[in-house]
């Protein structure tokens, strides 16, 4: 069954929505800075902070880096220490 010719028919041939009275298409000022302060708060909010995420790494590199720093300066001390032949 052929059902355009049971839709409405317009004289125009143009839909509404192509009718509408020309508006202003510029966002406003204030409307601006409230969308970039808002952008810029849900990127800020859904940060992970570096040090909560990465607590135990960064406890293990931090006792690694001690423990490597104690070993050479025992084996300096060591060196400088013993008996020149």
């Amino acid at each position: 069954m052929n059902t355009s010719l049971l839709a409405p028919q317009r004289l125009s041939g143009v839909p509404d929505t192509l009718r509408l009275p020309s508006r202003d298409t510029r966002t406003s000022l204030v409307d601006r800075i409230a969308l970039r302060i808002g952008l810029q708060l849900l990127i800020w909010g859904t940060r992970t902070p570096r040090l909560t995420d990465d607590r135990e790494r960064h406890a293990r590199a931090r006792r690694a880096h001690v423990e490597n720093t104690t070993r050479q300066h025992g084996y300096l001390r060591e060196a400088l220490l013993a008996p020149r032949p």
